[in-house]
Formats: structure tokens, C-alpha cells, sequence
């Protein structure tokens, strides 16, 4: 329940489920490869199905109804749209309430844009991964070892998340620094992106939350559940009465 349904066997499969192990977050892969036993051991692949992911076998198999999404990591575009495809249809045939979160690989710009029009919810291109980490370390080399160290590993008490701030949240058009998260959970906000997708970075204390803006939080992960739970508060929290 509540697993990763993890489509095709290539580089991309082994180190995205290397990364679910290391997260604790359960997984099956499916492939429609003969030898598909021996791979699963060797890279400790602790459920699989040999079958194409988009048939009813493949399907049905994986436990894709109780799945929480799937990652389609095909090496062509064809094949993941034929899985994306798949996935959506069963959603609706099973009457599914909460959509499933499908992420995919592409190789070009065209087949990302054409996987999202599909129903894919993300697309990685490996292209655009790359040029992005080399500005990053390019531009700040000390900031993408700070995020290395404290972000990508494992057992890392910090995290970071985007926490959205809706119109009827207390924080609407209030200021930064009433939100008071250093103060109550120990959480930062080091961004904000705009409804129209403008992106301000280390916004300062008196910036304003505009509706439906997204904050970007780091701090440990209670930390931030508990911002989270501030910002969806209504009315101004009592515990910010007395800070």
C-alpha cells in the first residue's frame, strides 16, 4: 500500500531505487525482461513483475490501485506514454478519489511537454538535471555542497518543502515576520513563488504573503509540519499571541 510502482529496468531504475530504499519508501518494478529475477537481486529490487507495465497483467500485479503513483522510466517516449496512458484510464475505471502522482523521463523537450499533456504530473529530462547542477555549482559551488550535505542525504535532520498559502489562510497579505517560524518550529523561509510563478529568493521580514502564493521552507520535518499546520489556520494562532 502507499508504494511506487517503478516502470522498465535501465541506469535511471537502479539509482531512482536506490534512493526509494535509502527513503524507506516501498516499491515494485516492472518489466517485461526474461532475466528480470537475476536483475532484481543483484540490485536488491524487493518486489517485480515481469510484464509490460501498461497491460492488465502488469497492472494488476503491481497492486497499482493501492499504489500511491508510478515512475515510468522507459527508454522511449512511446512506451511511457503507452504506461501514462494506462494509469489513467485504471484510475477512472476504479473510480480512484485521489489521482495517482505519475513522474516520467524524457529525452527532449518536444516528448516532456508532450508526456505532461498526457497526464503526466512530472518530467525529468536528464538534459535539463544536468545544465541545472553544473549553474548551480557554476554560480554558489558552496551553496550546492551545503544542499548536498544537508539536503540529498540520508538521515539528514533538515528538509525542504513548498508549503502553499491559500486565501482563507490568517497569513494572507500579512508580512513574513508575522508568521514567526523561526521562533515557533525553528523553520525559514527562503522563498517565495508568486501565483504568476515569480520566484523571490530570501524574502525579507516585511515582504508580503500574497494569496495562493507558495512559501519554500527548510528546517527539520516536524518543524515544518508544524508551520504547515500555522499556515492553515484560519485565524491567528493562539500560540503566536504570546511570542
Amino acid at each position: 500500500k502507499h508504494h511506487f510502482v517503478v516502470c522498465y529496468h535501465n541506469e535511471f531504475t537502479i539509482q531512482v531505487t536506490k534512493q526509494l530504499r535509502e527513503n524507506h519508501i516501498p516499491f515494485v518494478v516492472v518489466d517485461p525482461r526474461e532475466d528480470l529475477e537475476e536483475i532484481a537481486k543483484k540490485h536488491r529490487y524487493p518486489y517485480y513483475v515481469s510484464a509490460e507495465p501498461h497491460t492488465e497483467e502488469g497492472i494488476l500485479k503491481s497492486h497499482l490501485s493501492s499504489a500511491k503513483g508510478m515512475i515510468t522510466l522507459a527508454g522511449n517516449v512511446a512506451d511511457n506514454i503507452a504506461t501514462i496512458a494506462s494509469a489513467r484510464l485504471y484510475e477512472k475505471e476504479i473510480g480512484r478519489m485521489r489521482k495517482y502522482l505519475i513522474i516520467a523521463n524524457a529525452q527532449s523537450y518536444e516528448d516532456e511537454t508532450k508526456l505532461l499533456k498526457l497526464g503526466a504530473d512530472k518530467v525529468v529530462t536528464a538534459t535539463k538535471l544536468m545544465a541545472q547542477r553544473i549553474n548551480a555549482m557554476a554560480a554558489r559551488p558552496d551553496m550546492e555542497n551545503l544542499l548536498q550535505e544537508f539536503l540529498y542525504k540520508k538521515d539528514t535532520p533538515l528538509d525542504m518543502e513548498e508549503a502553499k498559502v491559500s486565501k482563507t489562510s490568517w497569513l494572507t497579505l500579512k508580512q513574513i515576520k508575522a508568521a514567526r517560524f523561526r521562533d515557533i518550529a525553528n523553520v525559514t523561509i527562503i522563498g517565495i513563488r508568486q501565483k504568476d510563478g515569480k520566484f523571490i529568493p530570501m524574502p525579507k521580514g516585511d515582504t508580503i504573503i500574497m494569496p495562493e502564493s507558495k512559501l519554500l521552507l527548510i528546517g527539520t520535518g516536524d518543524g515544518i509540519r508544524k508551520a504547515k499546520k500555522i499556515i492553515r489556520k484560519k485565524e491567528k494562532p493562539e500560540e503566536l499571541k504570546y511570542v
